[in-house]
């Protein structure tokens, strides 16, 4: 039986224009009636997933930061928080976004900061750039990124994220890397992913992996998936994605978060 059901936002629970339907918030609620747990799960810093829980107008555990936060109801309760601080590797870092005109986007515990040229919004979703420029922008990354960081983005065009795989990414072997979208790529400690996280809540809830969905569209969506023993991927996700998963979902404009949750509902009661 599943007990809980992990979402990520991005090209699952947000349609292609960054909202969430009638139709998915009514699944959600009705999952939340029939006493299944519901979280959020997204590469998004806190701001991001915040934004969410107020479309949403619900509470429910968030893990976002891709992975390296994990908190309830709007963080009146953290309950897992993985940074790194690794000098090093972040000297590598700024020294390529310097280099290549890149972007970087910072989250930490005690807020976010973005760094790179102005046109960096030009590589940003509405959203993530709405927050991004809310934050506070550094000219010195070398020192106000000299703190415990849950995530650290790289932003800039493909061929120049295909780059910092072959550059940079091979020399920071303390940082776990995914890419998150065309144009981004998530830095997290070595250990970090939404798997791991999605692993931790489940446990916090003393929910084991049997009993447990993951829905997810996106390469870094992937660990959760795996983790879940019910793993199912968006009709926009890639093939690749859509190979590792048990069932496919209709797209995110087709309300295909709901589609999976009445799906999972009505197979339960089937079976009771």
């Amino acid at each position: 039986m599943i007990k809980f059901i992990a979402i990520d936002l991005d090209g699952t629970l947000f349609n292609s224009h960054q909202q969430i339907t009638d139709k998915n918030k009514r699944a959600l609620k009705l999952a939340r009636e029939k006493g299944i747990q519901t979280a959020i799960v997204t590469g998004r810093g806190r701001a991001g997933a915040e934004a969410a829980l107020d479309m949403l107008d619900m509470e429910m555990p968030v893990i976002c930061s891709a992975g390296s936060l994990i908190y309830s109801n709007h963080g009146t309760e953290i309950i897992s928080a993985r940074t790194f601080q690794i000098n090093d590797e972040l000297s590598l870092i700024v020294s390529f976004a310097h280099k290549h005109k890149a972007g970087l986007i910072a989250d930490s515990l005690n807020g976010s900061w973005w760094f790179g040229p102005d046109t960096i919004g030009g590589n940003l979703d509405p959203l993530t750039a709405a927050y991004a420029m809310q934050s506070r922008r550094t000219f010195e990354p070398e020192k106000d990124f000299l703190q415990p960081m849950l995530k650290i983005t790289i932003v800039a065009e493909p061929a120049i994220l295909h780059l910092a795989e072959e550059e940079l990414c091979k020399d920071c072997p303390s940082l776990h890397h995914v890419y998150a979208g065309m144009r981004y790529i998530d830095l997290t400690r070595y250990d970090v992913n939404k798997g791991s996280a999605l692993e931790i809540l489940a446990d916090y809830f003393n929910i084991s992996a049997d009993e447990t969905a993951a829905i997810g569209d996106q390469p870094i969506d992937r660990s959760m998936l795996e983790y879940a023993r019910l793993s199912i991927a968006m009709a926009n996700a890639p093939e690749g994605l859509k190979r590792i998963a048990f069932w496919v979902a209709p797209s995110n404009d087709e309300d295909g978060v709901a589609w999976a949750i009445e799906k999972i509902i009505s197979n339960q009661n089937e079976n009771n």
